[in-house]
């Protein structure tokens, strides 16, 4: 008996000293002042070659010193939708298809939600914004700014939106935004490039563009701006502070024109999206103090490379594949080249770069004291009569 306990005693010291070493040879991620964070919605590697073949250019993003996977399942499902997504790389959390920022056995919100990245930015000082080629009540930008259970709640999405503290939310117009309400909480609300342009740096914006900002030129007519124009003015606008800045770019119509299966639309909005990638690195390049990392939420089209040498959608649904993780600071450690994590690793990961602590404190507790913690606060907040 001696032996064998021994015997569990070394093995339990080698393995203990095995996860010690493991711990002690993983490099510390690089501190940074601001993060600008590029999400491709439905964006999968063979966009990248979909998009090469349809419109015979070469990718920037492709120069990426490293690149690697994400997994991107949901709570319930092995396949995500956006708002599940968009909730797992802004919150650390995976919750269920078509909620957003909330636990999935608290999908109304009775208790606790969790924290979102964004949040976290505002409550260390920094400036926050939201940009995308979809609508502002969208799955991406919602799960960086809302807490609902569904993704089609957008007057609840743009309610909350509206009343943030965010400085800059930008996309196509949605109709349940109400102006005034924005206007009353020190939004500008602006409509056009050349309201765009005309902003300041330090104030804050409400964006209600048309649906075309993903095309490479805009329709004539339309005088809204292109993708890679706004993500250019936001970091403009936003650099104006020591504390620095959390910015979040979604290319929306890669995963729209890839459910519709139109590959010259989807290869066009991938090099809209790729534009404003290049825009982003090229102040990071020039900042010094700045991490551009891009990903994408899911998959969408489960593009194949067929046997006539093409790359081509095979359905009109979101895939399981993993995704791409591409960081443009090769010294970086945010991961290694070729590494493959789960979707919720990333927001971690995020707020350690910019040296938020322990970001996403509530994820870690187990599910009966986070529900009783919650309890006491939701009870502790109301004797106090806070809202």
């Amino acid at each position: 008996m001696k032996k064998v306990f021994s015997v569990l005693l070394a093995i339990v010291m080698v393995c203990s000293c095995m996860v010690m070493a493991s711990a002690e040879n993983d490099a510390e991620i690089k501190s940074y002042k601001n993060v600008i964070f590029m999400i491709g919605d439905g964006m999968g590697y063979f966009h990248w070659d979909l998009a090469k073949q349809e419109r015979d250019i070469d990718l920037f993003v492709e120069t990426a010193p490293l690149k690697g996977y994400s997994q991107t399942r949901s709570y319930d499902n092995e396949v995500t939708d956006s708002a599940a997504g968009a909730t797992a790389l802004a919150c650390a959390r995976r919750t269920m298809n078509g909620a957003l920022g909330v636990n999935p056995h608290d999908l109304y919100n009775l208790f606790s939600h969790p924290v979102s990245l964004t949040e976290v930015a505002i409550e260390n000082g920094m400036k926050t914004g939201i940009v995308t080629s979809d609508s502002t009540a969208g799955a991406t930008p919602s799960g960086f700014s809302v807490h609902v259970n569904a993704r089609g709640e957008s007057a609840q999405i743009s309610n909350q939106q509206v009343n943030s503290d965010i400085d800059l939310i930008w996309g196509a117009a949605c109709k349940d935004v109400n102006v005034e309400k924005a206007e009353s909480n020190g939004f500008t609300v602006v409509t056009t490039e050349e309201e765009m342009n005309a902003l300041e740096a330090g104030s804050r914006s409400f964006g209600q563009f048309s649906g075309t900002t993903w095309r490479i030129d805009a329709p004539e007519g339309d005088n809204s701006p292109r993708l890679s124009e706004m993500t250019a003015k936001a970091i403009e606008l936003l650099n104006c502070d020591e504390d620095g800045f959390f910015l979040m770019i979604e290319g929306a119509h890669i995963d729209k024109n890839s459910h519709s299966q139109k590959a010259a639309e989807a290869a066009e909005a991938m090099e809209e999206f790729d534009n404003a990638i290049e825009a982003a690195v090229r102040f990071a390049e020039e900042d010094g103090e700045t991490l551009v990392l891009v990903t994408a939420d899911h998959e969408t089209g489960a593009i194949v490379y067929d046997i006539d040498h093409q790359f081509k959608f095979t359905s009109g649904s979101h895939s399981a594949t993993n995704v791409p993780i591409v960081v443009f600071d090769g010294d970086s450690n945010f991961i290694e080249d070729g590494e493959t994590i789960k979707n919720t690793d990333i927001p971690e990961r995020v707020a350690e770069a910019l040296d938020f602590g322990d970001a996403f404190p509530r994820q870690a507790d187990g599910m009966v004291t986070a529900f009783f913690r919650n309890i006491f606060d939701k009870l502790f907040s109301f004797i106090k009569g806070e809202k």
